[in-house]
């Protein structure tokens, strides 16, 4: 794969990054592209809790992928925990190791899926990119080793971003779920306030208290006044 056309790949991904919110299909359509471009397989398995199973394909796979869990003793498990991407060459490199799918490949590169978290600057693991040349066994380049990182890289800002943008929604709903019942009890408040203002005004018709009694029902109406306003710039009305 020549040099622009790498550069063409990685601006296209990055282009997805930032106008898609869908990270299943950006995953899908960076995979297809990379295994149309550099004719390979293409494999992602992410994170489910303790399991790493795969979830995303392109190219010729001669087993059922869907679903497949990563084995805890495969070298792909080896590279996620330590965090390292590894372009394996030489078969031999795999021995000691269990293979995941019934059609082990033992030429493949391995690029772990990470990202730093911006909140508490810790590394949060995601999954695995893994791209061979299935039955051929024609061992990746070094060049599209770096090319390869590179695009791993995207595929974790693309997860990054919308694990973001979902925390920042559930953010905004628990905010908004407070607002909503803190204007909730501060009306309620207001309404009872606003019953004792007027009954404090009649019962102090003729006397001493009367002006104060008026000037407390009319602090009580701009307060009724303001809580309308805020609750139709809100959209919070109850």
């Amino acid at each position: 794969m020549d040099v622009q056309g790498r550069f063409h790949d990685i601006l296209e991904a990055a282009s997805l990054l930032s106008s898609s919110t869908l990270p299943g299909k950006v995953i899908e359509m960076v995979l297809n592209d990379l295994s149309e471009r550099l004719g390979k397989r293409a494999r992602c398995a992410f994170l489910e809790g303790d399991d790493l199973k795969l979830r995303f394909w392109a190219g010729d796979h001669v087993c059922p992928i869907e679903g497949i869990q990563i084995h805890k003793d495969s070298i792909v498990w080896d590279a996620v925990k330590k965090g390292a991407a590894v372009n394996l060459t030489d078969p031999h490199q795999t021995n000691g190791y269990t293979h995941s799918l019934s059609a082990p490949i033992k030429i493949k590169a391995i690029i772990p899926l990470s990202y730093v978290d911006p909140m508490t600057q810790q590394k949060k693991q995601l999954g695995v990119l893994i791209v061979d040349s299935g039955e051929a066994g024609v061992p990746i380049s070094e060049e599209d080793f770096q090319y390869l990182q590179v695009i791993g890289q995207l595929i974790s800002a693309i997860i990054e971003r919308a694990k973001l943008v979902e925390q920042l929604m559930a953010s905004c709903s628990r905010q908004e779920s407070i607002l909503m019942e803190t204007t909730h009890n501060f009306r309620n408040r207001i309404v009872v306030i606003a019953g004792f203002s007027r009954q404090i005004a009649q019962m102090a018709q003729g006397t001493k208290l009367a002006e104060k009694a008026a000037l407390l029902q009319e602090e009580v109406k701009e307060l009724e006044s303001n809580l309308a306003v805020f609750e139709r710039y809100m959209s919070l009305k109850t």
